[in-house]
């Protein structure tokens, strides 16, 4: 017995020579290289989806901010949570409605890309002041601009700021000039009362006032004369 533990301590290898040795320690490296080559892909797959979540968060900032520059605020809120928007009665507000005068006569002598570029110019003045003036853009349709106060928000004294928005817009109109370089003329109507708005259509939904002082708002802005303001026995 002694004689073959002897035998065996004279002819054992110390594992680090052994062929299986060497074989272990290259499988290892190979699961080590595999391992970090998945870790690497995995980092990068990380990096590509962050990037496509802020990129779709961006996206869903855009989409909200479109929304509150055409609805009021909790119009918006609904619509963007995909909510119904029931129609609602407003007892006090007080409406803008303008228009060009002479428009007709304007397009005839100039080209639609010169009307559009003219209005451009005008109707981004007017957005603007819109925001310094916190009065809601009802909507543009061809020459006609049309603004309201105590709509969006409820407002005391919402006559006020639309008399405001009114002068400037006059103000405004003479920085502008025709194709055919002469001052823009407007004439403007304000009346004050109720109305009942509500959002209209699912594609390309509007936000929309209807009643019968909306009707008498248009009508105190088409009896107006040139660079004139004709406010309502109601608004004054």
């Amino acid at each position: 017995m002694n004689g073959l533990l002897s035998h065996v301590r004279k002819t054992w290898v110390p594992p680090t020579s052994t062929p299986y040795r060497t074989h272990l320690q290259e499988t290892v490296g190979e699961q080590a290289k595999a391992q970090d080559g998945l870790k690497k892909r995995m980092d990068k797959l990380k990096a590509t989806l962050e990037r496509t979540h802020q990129a779709l968060e961006e996206e869903k900032r855009r989409t909200v901010e479109l929304l509150y520059s055409i609805f009021p605020g909790g119009v918006a809120q609904r619509l963007w949570q995909g909510l119904p928007v029931q129609a609602k009665k407003f007892d006090d507000v007080t409406m803008l409605f303008s228009d060009i005068v002479g428009f007709t006569a304007v397009c005839a002598q100039c080209t639609p890309m010169q009307v559009i570029s003219m209005l451009n110019e005008l109707y981004t003045r007017f957005d603007y002041q819109c925001g310094v003036l916190d009065v809601y853009k009802i909507e543009t349709i061809g020459d006609a601009y049309c603004v309201a106060a105590g709509l969006h928000k409820k407002c005391e004294s919402h006559a006020r700021p639309i008399a405001l928005m009114a002068l400037k817009m006059m103000e405004l109109s003479e920085e502008v000039l025709t194709p055919d370089a002469k001052p823009i003329q407007l004439r403007i109507g304000i009346h004050s009362g109720s109305v009942l708005a509500g959002v209209v259509g699912v594609k390309m939904p509007r936000y929309c006032l209807f009643g019968n002082n909306v009707t008498l708002a248009s009508k105190f802005e088409s009896g107006s004369k040139p660079r004139c303001i004709n406010v309502s026995p109601t608004t004054y």
